[in-house]
């Protein structure tokens, strides 16, 4: 069996799965697990190069289907209010309003 844990930000998600883990105090209570434990964190990949490549990954661009994938991943509308749309310069500490693609 699989569990998967789900909330709104700060609700205590991460905390939880500390504790389970062992990473943060137990102030009260019991934690049992039986069988193995994985935690897999959110980190996320982002090359520097504009959001387009980002999305393609190496990938061929395929207009169709990058309008697909952008719709499925709740995209357009961040592309409406950048500059450039998808051709808007990120790296590693995110979109770069300042200075964007041409």
């Amino acid at each position: 069996m699989k569990v998967a844990i789900c909330g709104t930000v700060g609700s205590g998600k991460s905390s939880l799965l500390s504790c389970i883990l062992g990473e943060m105090k137990k102030v009260s209570g019991q934690v049992k697990v039986s069988g193995t434990k994985a935690y897999v964190p959110q980190s996320p990949w982002i090359l520097t190069g504009d959001v387009r490549e980002n999305i393609l990954f190496g990938s061929t661009y395929d207009a169709v289907t990058h309008h697909q994938t952008a719709k499925a991943c709740a995209l357009l509308k961040d592309f409406e209010l950048f500059s450039v749309g998808d051709r808007t310069e990120i790296g590693e500490r995110g979109i770069n309003m300042t200075r964007n693609s041409v």
